[in-house]
């Protein structure tokens, strides 16, 4: 029994840092927001639904959905990237998700749901572009091998746009729709929290993160004149 017992604490050590801290926060908007975007499907309508709301700046309350979150600095370079595979469904004529993140060396899975045909278009720097045309039921993978924010398009369907954000390991977030997010197990040290966002810009700032749960909260005041993808 004493065995067990200490081979499940060893493995649970083994698995989570003795000492590490959490990092939680919301990201608000409280300047103007702009009226949704309805985009006009035209003849695709009988797949598509007449119009699709755009997806550009989704906000609950001031609460902003679809900021990614992650650590840069120099203790950040030690974290561990621990990959996986990362799935975009081209579906009713919409990407699912409209914003998905995954760290550096895990493999992006592009499917698509739609019984129409759709062109793939990632406009990527550090990664190998795509562009690629989509049949019904067709698949496709690629690995993601350095970190940055690429924007994806449909060639076929203006209003279609997504974002993935390749980030340098594995501890990053994505607001819900109450805008909270929270990256766990983080090692203690001295850290820059960036965050961003496709309609709203980027920003970052110096903190330090103990054994506890360190609180960041983040509120811009205005859309961002022009949102970088690098």
């Amino acid at each position: 029994m004493f065995k067990l017992i200490f081979a499940t604490f060893s493995l649970l050590v083994m698995t989570f840092p003795v000492h590490a801290g959490t990092i939680k926060g919301e990201v608000k908007f409280t300047g103007k927001a702009p009226p949704p975007v309805m985009h006009k499907t035209g003849k695709f309508k009988k797949v598509c639904g007449p119009e699709i709301q755009g997806e550009s700046l989704i906000l609950e309350n001031q609460k902003v959905k679809n900021v990614v979150v992650w650590l840069e600095g120099k203790q950040a370079k030690k974290l561990k990237s621990e990959p996986g595979t990362y799935t975009i469904d081209q579906k009713k004529c919409s990407y699912s998700p409209h914003v998905l993140a995954m760290p550096q060396g895990s493999e992006l899975k592009i499917l698509t749901s739609d019984p129409i045909n759709h062109n793939i278009h990632t406009y990527s720097f550090d990664n190998d572009p795509i562009n690629i045309m989509f049949l019904p039921n067709q698949d496709y993978t690629q690995e993601m091998e350095e970190p940055e924010v690429i924007k994806v398009s449909c060639d076929l369907h203006s209003w279609m746009v997504a974002y993935i954000v390749v980030t340098p390991h594995s501890y990053f977030a994505i607001t819900e729709s109450n805008g909270s997010f929270e990256i766990k197990n983080v090692p203690p040290g001295k850290y820059t929290l960036k965050i961003w966002h496709e309609s709203l810009g980027e920003e970052s700032r110096k903190i330090e993160v103990g054994e506890d749960v360190t609180r960041e909260d983040f509120n811009f005041l205005e859309l961002a004149n022009q949102v970088s993808q690098k």
